[in-house]
């Protein structure tokens, strides 16, 4: 029997998880068991060698047989975003305008803090078939603040009282008019993006730190311990950046900071080694503003829109490239993406500057030829599975808006052939912060040709999140000298029918060598 030595000692494990299909994500290679000492793992191994490592005090998880993985890496995620949610009203399930103003109305009666907010809505839910303005929602409450948001954030509604109180500046583009040319309560565009600023900035750091510490325990029960933060700039509130930047650090998941500004400065001195995350080259599908090369299914002669010149962005991406900066852009239809790469190809060209590891977030609708440019410009695709979960395949919104090109969105398959990186997340508020959801939806994406096998959609979530935020060497993989960030599934992934992927649970998540979630008992 080998004995495990470090610096000529012998090491007893403080938790032995054992009996185990320990995925190590190192290729493929399986193990029975993983041995955690302090906060690393020591050793990884087959049969019974794990017992020279135990000792009077080791914690043994006898897993009988069900995965163990590498902390699930959520490499898209806007965290004050999703802890606000936490206390606000979900009004994804409801089907009328009469719904939503009875549910306003409820809320009321228990009114704390600032404002009502009520979140996840969709034009296409209701039954009037477009969204409820001020009149309607002034009728359930009309003496305080009220703001609704579509699940993107592209759009907010309000009522009168909450339009007076928060100051929007009616030249604003993107305010809704009615035939009387007065605000219907709908922002879009700038003026939704003014609106959510006015609303974040007065938020105080007390409310930030208790909102995020609630969520918490959500996201160590769904596996999570690193997460990438997108937070600040336009559409958010620096105040959010900053305070992940101040007191990330003071909450068990490890928070990496994107910072979405184009301060470059301000990066700087901040001592930030990469900005971006949701820094807006276009829009959204829902909201028609994604930048596509055809019009619109649903909105004929609308083809949504750039937010930067092609000269202004290739300015800022020479700068991020001279200033050793990751960038990561926000781009989503393809029209978006063309305009990223060409900054991309331009800034390399007059550079020469490699091994930046930048990213677009999200590509959903990334061609064939753009996938080639971006395995050339070694550029990582962090994208978000779930999103075909929720909206892709026939009659959701991606073909109610792109009509056949739904067929186009997320080609998973495509991208990894190329062997192009991609990591993956839950782009949490807009989905949930499920990894198990985001894998279940990248092995069973409806379009069957862009479907992935559980490897890959793991290494999304694991060792490719690692090396999105270049901690490769540190997490991501199950082997000695990593950090003990580890999930224990319920069942075993490899056997469970695919289908079924995204009713498997997390049973128990260390962070760290902290068992900071266990439902075993």
């Amino acid at each position: 029997m080998q004995h495990i030595l470090i610096g000529g000692k012998l090491m007893l494990a403080d938790i032995l998880i054992k009996n185990g299909r320990c995925i190590t994500m190192n290729d493929k290679e399986i193990k029975d068991w993983v041995a955690i000492e302090k906060d690393r793992i020591i050793a990884a191994g087959n049969g019974s060698e794990y017992e020279s490592v135990v000792g009077n005090e080791t914690v043994i998880f006898d897993v009988n047989g069900n995965t163990v993985l590498p902390g699930f890496i959520d490499s898209h995620f806007h965290v004050v975003q999703t802890a606000l949610d936490s206390v606000s009203i979900d009004l994804s399930q409801v089907k009328t305008h009469e719904e939503v103003g009875e549910k306003i109305k409820e809320a009321s009666k228990f009114f704390m803090g600032d404002y009502i907010r009520g979140i996840r809505i969709s034009e296409g839910q209701f039954k009037e078939k477009k969204y409820p303005g001020r009149v309607l929602i002034d009728k359930y409450c009309n003496d305080v603040p009220v703001v609704l948001n579509s699940s993107e954030y592209q759009e907010s509604i309000l009522n009168t009282y909450a339009m007076l109180y928060f100051k929007i500046p009616f030249t604003a583009e993107g305010i809704d008019m009615d035939e009387k040319q007065m605000p219907t309560g709908i922002f879009r565009k700038q003026a939704n993006a003014v609106l959510r600023t006015n609303i974040l900035k007065n938020i105080s750091k007390a409310t930030r730190k208790v909102a995020i510490s609630e969520i918490m325990s959500t996201l160590l029960m769904n596996g999570i311990t690193t997460l990438n933060a997108m937070e600040g700039g336009f559409m958010y509130c620096d105040k959010d950046a900053e305070f992940i930047f101040e007191h990330g650090s003071e909450f068990p998941i490890d928070m990496v900071l994107f910072y979405q500004t184009m301060d470059i400065e301000k990066i700087k001195a901040m001592g930030l080694n990469r900005t971006g995350g949701s820094l807006y080259i276009d829009g959204t599908f829902g909201a028609r503003t994604a930048a596509l090369s055809f019009e619109y299914a649903d909105c004929p002669g609308t083809m949504g829109s750039l937010l930067l010149s092609q000269q202004e962005l290739n300015d800022f991406v020479i700068q991020c490239y001279k200033n050793n900066l990751q960038l990561s852009l926000y781009t989503i239809g393809d029209r978006a993406i063309e305009s990223a790469l060409n900054a991309h190809e331009n800034a390399l060209y007059q550079t020469g500057i490699t091994g930046l590891r930048h990213r677009l977030e999200h590509a959903e609708l990334i061609n064939d030829r753009q996938i080639k440019r971006v395995k050339e410009l070694n550029i990582i695709l962090s994208m978000q599975p779930s999103y075909e979960t929720y909206w892709g395949g026939r009659g959701k919104m991606y073909e109610q808006r792109l009509g056949d090109n739904y067929k186009r969105t997320n080609p998973f398959r495509r991208i990894i052939d190329k062997g192009v990186v991609i990591c993956g997340g839950s782009d949490s508020d807009v989905t949930e912060p499920k990894p198990l959801l985001g894998i279940h939806s990248a092995v069973n994406h409806p379009v069957e040709e862009h479907r992935v096998n559980i490897y890959e959609a793991l290494k999304m979530f694991t060792c490719n999140g690692a090396y999105g935020i270049f901690e490769e060497n540190n997490k991501g993989t199950l082997e000695a000298g990593k950090l003990a960030d580890i999930v224990i599934l319920d069942k075993d992934i490899l056997s469970v029918p695919q289908a079924q992927i995204d009713k498997i649970k997390v049973s128990v998540t260390i962070k760290s060598g902290e068992v900071l979630y266990n439902s075993i008992g």
